[in-house]
């Protein structure tokens, strides 16, 4: 009898957490999302309102454990193994550019819109096929047939014309990581426990040898949308750039210098050195990032505080500073590498000084949201696949700094409210 009551507890809490959200909705006079061509895209609850946000993503939690225990594990697992398909009609709509020849008022045939999407991509498709494609596509929400026959634009459609970076995602995701995503496996058996950027299945998918931010720079429309699709996912609120500010206590550092290692054109830094006037920053990047434009986008009233600089930081860190800041840069590489990255750091380190990193920190199984495990989940899987770099947990960030030194000690992890990425600061005890 526990599967019926976990089915009770869940029903139960399933409307408690829709009349919070509901409420909430008719308080502001809001409404929710929607998947008519005309509603919201998300909803309008943002993350300071606590309690409505939280029991939104409470709400999705129990659904999805509800329709999950309603299914049973034998038809779910049966589903999940074709869950693929999901990613081909997704693939199918943004590939032949479908979007753009669906009216955004009214319907049009199967026929004039296979028309349409054949003159588009001059290639011949069929009614069959592209209709078999999109009615797979409806039963995820993507496109709707309202008269039988006649294709219209469901909000989610529609935000693939209006969303120039989700559009992109959808385009990277489907298009772009679905070879790489098939070879994980066959990659991992070529190359047993490899920590290599260029042992990937992106290097099997494309036969190529190159890592991955190399592959991608070498095709100028690949990178264009691997850029945009990193927008569309940092563009949530849990990537706020004020989750950083706030996040940490800058001000404990006093009249100190802060360097950015991998800090891109420094915009976190610009943000920080706005809120705290007695803080300097040097911004370390690659030489093909430092251009006499890029330098120039440095605010004249922040030009003294602020100073864009070229570094390499698997060279040995040249610059004195009470703090070395890194944001999303250990995500991106397999320990061998963050522990070269860290003992290239030792020449510039003194008694006390401080190493922040804002990055994630994967929960313990179970302890937080099924959305927030689930995303990040699923991006430790991406980072196989494309860098073989890993999401960490709380103890991988302390083993990680033990194994490139001793003499660094882990003083806390923690994640601020609302935030999407931890932070992990250390201390160097050496002399």
């Amino acid at each position: 009898m526990a599967s019926v009551q976990r089915m009770s507890a869940l029903a139960r809490e399933i409307s408690e957490k829709t009349d919070i959200i509901t409420e909430y909705l008719r308080s502001k006079g809001l409404d929710a999302a929607s998947f008519d061509v005309n509603g919201l895209a998300e909803f309008p609850i943002p993350p300071e309102d606590e309690a409505p946000f939280k029991a939104r993503l409470d709400l999705a939690g129990a659904t999805k454990e509800l329709f999950d225990i309603s299914v049973g594990p034998k038809q779910g697992l049966r589903d999940l193994g074709w869950e693929c398909t999901n990613t081909l009609s997704l693939q199918a709509i943004w590939e032949f550019r479908v979007a753009e020849v669906v009216p955004l008022e009214g319907t049009i045939s199967y026929e004039d819109l296979t028309g349409k999407v054949e003159a588009l991509n001059s290639l011949p498709i069929g009614v069959l096929n592209l209709r078999r494609l999109l009615r797979h596509a409806m039963t995820n929400r993507i496109f709707c047939e309202p008269v039988k026959n006649q294709v219209g634009h469901t909000r989610t459609s529609q935000l693939l014309l209006e969303n120039e970076p989700l559009n992109n995602w959808a385009g990277f995701m489907s298009h772009d990581l679905w070879l790489p995503l098939a070879n994980v496996v066959n990659a991992m058996r070529k190359w047993p426990a490899s920590d290599e950027p260029s042992e990937t299945s992106v290097n099997m998918a494309y036969n190529q040898s190159l890592p991955w931010f190399d592959f991608i720079q070498q095709d100028q429309e690949l990178a264009k949308r691997y850029n945009l699709a990193m927008k569309s996912h940092g563009g949530s609120s849990g990537y706020s750039i004020e989750y950083v500010v706030k996040g940490y206590p800058w001000a404990d550092l006093g009249d100190a210098t802060v360097v950015d290692m991998g800090g891109n054109q420094g915009y976190v830094s610009l943000a920080i050195a706005e809120a705290f006037p007695n803080l300097r920053f040097v911004v370390q990047d690659q030489a093909g990032m430092r251009t006499a434009e890029t330098i120039g986008t440095v605010p004249e009233h922040l030009a003294q505080r602020v100073k864009l600089t070229t570094h390499d930081f698997f060279t040995p860190q040249t610059e004195f500073a009470k703090c070395y800041f890194l944001r999303m840069i250990f995500h991106g590489f397999s320990d061998k590498y963050c522990i070269k990255i860290m003992q290239a750091l030792v020449p510039a380190l003194r008694k006390g000084s401080r190493i922040v990193i804002n990055d994630g920190a994967l929960p313990e199984p179970g302890t937080v949201g099924y959305l927030e495990e689930r995303s990040m989940r699923t991006l430790d899987l991406l980072m196989q696949v494309t860098v073989n770099a890993r999401e960490r947990e709380v103890d991988d960030w302390t083993e990680l700094f033990a194994r490139a030194d001793q003499r660094y000690r882990v003083r806390r992890v923690w994640k601020p409210e609302r935030s999407a990425m931890s932070f992990i600061e250390a201390e160097w005890t050496g002399e």
